[in-house]
């Protein structure tokens, strides 16, 4: 079992209509919040196009690297929808046809039903199925990589059901600082706090606010002292540039509640 504080997630995003820009993703952030609730950090995320050895390496080089796998896109009935085929070549099985999937889509579709449509029925040998509550097509499990549809209510309902089969890490902690001031200003200052805080990400997210530059600071960790530790350096550091603060954690750190 993976030491709870370093649960790790990688996310695939399958599909041309991704990379094309034709759709905007917006299952990676809702993953991401609920994973990073559950004391899980997703450490990347990769959009691959719709090519078989593209999905294949990807997902062979995911599932070796981190303690669970995602996948979103690709198990719908069109011919571009390979992620199913994929996964079994990634995992060396065969396809098999579920027969309670199968007699599930007759009793759905009935006459409507055709060849493409039970393509949403064929699974890798050794699948365990993910229920799936706003549509009759499951998702699937194969050992540490869950295989989600891309659209996201649907994406939302399996992810909903598989959370439960996730083992919870430390909770996330963050603290995260608003100030008008400009990352030319603090970058060097603050590249010094992240390589003496090495537990903690620190990001760094400018924007400009009533005309001015201003940026948000986020620490975050599973190790609420390195968090708070590094929470204290950047309030010294935003001090001491004499940065209007418009936003500090009160107490600090906080954990992760939204």
């Amino acid at each position: 079992m993976a030491e709870p504080h370093k649960l790790t997630a990688g996310v695939i995003l399958i599909g041309n209509e991704l990379l094309s820009g034709r759709v905007e993703d917006k299952n990676l952030a809702y993953m991401a919040k609920s994973l990073s609730q559950r004391g899980i950090k997703v450490a990347e995320c990769r959009i691959v196009p719709d090519i078989a050895d593209d999905i294949i390496q990807t997902v062979n080089q995911f599932r070796q690297r981190f303690t669970y796998v995602f996948t979103t896109g690709g198990i719908g009935p069109t011919h571009d929808d390979i992620t199913t085929r994929c996964i079994a070549k990634a995992f060396g099985v065969e396809i098999f046809r579920d027969a309670q999937t199968t007699q599930i889509f007759k009793d759905y579709f009935g006459d409507r039903a055709t060849e493409a449509t039970y393509r949403m029925c064929d699974f890798p040998v050794g699948a365990e199925l993910i229920e799936n509550s706003a549509s009759v097509a499951p998702g699937f499990r194969m050992e540490n990589v869950f295989v989600l549809a891309g659209i996201p209510s649907v994406m939302q309902s399996m992810f909903e059901a598989l959370l439960p089969q996730l083992e919870e890490g430390d909770p996330i902690q963050e603290a995260s600082f608003t100030a008008f001031t400009s990352e030319g200003k603090i970058g060097i200052q603050l590249e010094h706090i992240q390589n003496q805080n090495p537990k903690v990400d620190i990001g760094s997210y400018p924007f400009r606010q009533d005309g001015k530059p201003a940026v948000t600071l986020v620490i975050r960790s599973a190790d609420q002292h390195a968090v708070h530790a590094a929470a204290q350096d950047v309030a010294e550091m935003l001090k001491a540039v004499n940065a209007e603060i418009l936003d500090a954690p009160d107490p600090w750190p906080q954990e992760v509640a939204s």
